[in-house]
C-alpha cells in the first residue's frame, strides 16, 4: 500500500532526512553490541522540528459501516483539504456515523462529501468508538458503503500515547526511552517509505504500533492512553532516531523474544542487517518467556485445509505433523513443519501456522509440537515476532543499569542514534 503525500509533508521528510547528516551526535562508533556511551538527553523540553511532522493514524483498523463520535468543545467540519466550514457546533454529543450515498451521516445531519475532517478549536476533543485522540479526525467514505476514521496531529503527541500504549511505566525510564525512539523511527521510516493506500500512514494497531489515544472508554471506566511520564519521556527524546549506515530503518520490536531475537531477514522482507539475532536472558520475567497451549487436532487440521485450498493446494485428513527445518531456540530462521495427510506431504513455516490457526493462542512462531490422543500439544517461547527491540528484555537490560543508547545498540546492532533537528 502506498500513500500519497503532499508536496509540502514531502519537503518536510526530505529536510529531516538531510537532518541526519548535518546534525549527528558525536560520540565514537563504539561495538555492535556492548559499551556504547550514553545517549545525551535533549536539554529542551521543546519538541523538535521532526516531533513536530504531521501523521495519520487510521484508529479503525478496517473501514467499518458504523462508528460512535462525539466532541467535547468547539469544533468545525470541513472537507478534508479544504478551508470551506460545512458546519461549526459548540459540542457534539455521543451519536453515530454512516455512509449514504454521496457521503456521511453524523446524528442527524447529512454531508454531501466523500471525505470529511473534523477540526476542534481545542485539542484533546474528538472521540471515536470509545477514544479520545488529540489533533484532528478525517473521515473516509469507501467502497460498499464504510467509514474509514484517521487522526491527523504531530508526531511527538502521538509518541505520548504509544510509549504508555506500548510498555508500562514500571518497565522503567531508560526502556522506555528506547521505545520512543524505536516508536520514533519506526514511524517517520514509514512515513519516509510512502506505505499505506493514501489517506492514513499507520495503523492505531500493532499491525503497527499500538496506539490507544489520550484515554478511552472500558465499560463504564476512563482509562488512560498517556501521561505526564509519557509525554515527558517524548520529550526528553525528542527528535532521537536510530539510523543504520546513516538512513532510517524499520526499527521492528516485540514484547518478549523468549530467550533469542529474530534474524530480520527470517520475518520482515525490509529488514536492514542491524537487525541481527542475539541472545536475550533479559526477559526471563516475562509471563511468556516460555508458554504451552493444547488445541484439537481436528480444529488445526480445518485451519489447514482452509490455507492449503487458498493456495490451490489439495490437504486432506491430518496425518502428522514434525519440525522439518530451523531452530526453536536460535532465531537465525523461523521453523518449518512437514504436514503428511496420508497422500502427500506439504510444507508451511511456523509463522503461516501460528497466523492460520490462532495469533492469541499461539504466541510467537517458536515452538515445538507434539500429538497425544487426539490433541496438538505446542511447547512456545516468547510473543511476537522476536525481530528487533524485546520490550521485556529493554526492561531487564534497564533494571541491571544498561541506559537507552545501550539497549538499543543491543537490539539493533551496529546502529546509531541520531538527533534530528
Amino acid at each position: 500500500m502506498k500513500p500519497v503525500h503532499s508536496a509540502a509533508l514531502s519537503l518536510s521528510l526530505l529536510a529531516l532526512i538531510s537532518a541526519l547528516v548535518v546534525f549527528p551526535w558525536s560520540w565514537s562508533q563504539p561495538p555492535p553490541t556492548g559499551g556504547p556511551q550514553p545517549a545525551r538527553a535533549a536539554t529542551s523540553k521543546a519538541l523538535s522540528r521532526a516531533d513536530q511532522t504531521t501523521i495519520r493514524v487510521a484508529v479503525t483498523p478496517t473501514p467499518q459501516k458504523q462508528i460512535e463520535l462525539s466532541i467535547d468543545g468547539p469544533y468545525q467540519m470541513r472537507p478534508v483539504g479544504s478551508d470551506k466550514v460545512l458546519s461549526r457546533g459548540q459540542q457534539l454529543a455521543t451519536c453515530n456515523v454512516t455512509a449514504t450515498g454521496s457521503g456521511f451521516k453524523i446524528g442527524k445531519s447529512e454531508f454531501a462529501v466523500t471525505r470529511l475532517e473534523i477540526v476542534p478549536t481545542q485539542s484533546p476533543a474528538v472521540w471515536v468508538n470509545g477514544h479520545e485522540y488529540r489533533g484532528n479526525v478525517r473521515l473516509f467514505r469507501r467502497s460498499g458503503g464504510s467509514i474509514l476514521a484517521v487522526n491527523v496531529l504531530p508526531l511527538g503527541d502521538y509518541l505520548g500515547s504509544v510509549v504508555d500504549s506500548e510498555m508500562p511505566l514500571s518497565f522503567g525510564e531508560e526502556a522506555r526511552k528506547a521505545q520512543a525512539i524505536a516508536a520514533r523511527t519506526y514511524a517517520l521510516d514509514v512515513i519516509r517509505s510512502g506505505e499505506g493506500d493514501g489517506d492514513f500512514d499507520l495503523f492505531a494497531s500493532t499491525s503497527s504500533q499500538k496506539y490507544l489515544g489520550v484515554q478511552y472508554r472500558d465499560g463504564s471506566r476512563r482509562l488512560a492512553g498517556e501521561s505526564e511520564a509519557s509525554r515527558q519521556i517524548v520529550r526528553e527524546t525528542t527528535g532521537m532516531v536510530c539510523t543504520f549506515q546513516g538512513r532510517l530503518f524499520r526499527t521492528y520490536y516485540s514484547a518478549a523474544c523468549g530467550g533469542h531475537t529474530t534474524q530480520g531477514s527470517a520475518v520482515f522482507s525490509d529488514a536492514v542487517a542491524a537487525l541481527k539475532s542475539v541472545p536475550c536472558d533479559y526477559c526471563r520475567d516475562a509471563r511468556l518467556y516460555r508458554w504451552e497451549a493444547d488445541l484439537p487436532k481436528s480444529d488445526v487440521e480445518a485451519k489447514l485445509k482452509t490455507y492449503f485450498r487458498s493456495e490451490g493446494k489439495t490437504f486432506e485428513k491430518l496425518q502428522t505433523i514434525k519440525l522439518v527445518s530451523g531452530s526453536t531456540d536460535r532465531g537465525t530462521e523461523v521453523p518449518e513443519f512437514e504436514v503428511r495427510d496420508g497422500k502427500r506431504s506439504l510444507r508451511i513455516s511456523a509463522a503461516t501456522l501460528r497466523r492460520q490457526v490462532s495469533v492469541s493462542t499461539l504466541y510467537s512462531p517458536f515452538f515445538t509440537i507434539t500429538e497425544k490422543s487426539g490433541t496438538l500439544h505446542f511447547d512456545g517461547r516468547g510473543h511476537g515476532h522476536a525481530v528487533g527491540l524485546c520490550q521485556w528484555g529493554a526492561r531487564g537490560q534497564g533494571l541491571v543499569g544498561k541506559t537507552s543508547n545501550q539497549i538499543l545498540r543491543y537490539y539493533y546492532s551496529g546502529a546509531s542514534i541520531v538527533q534530528l533537528q
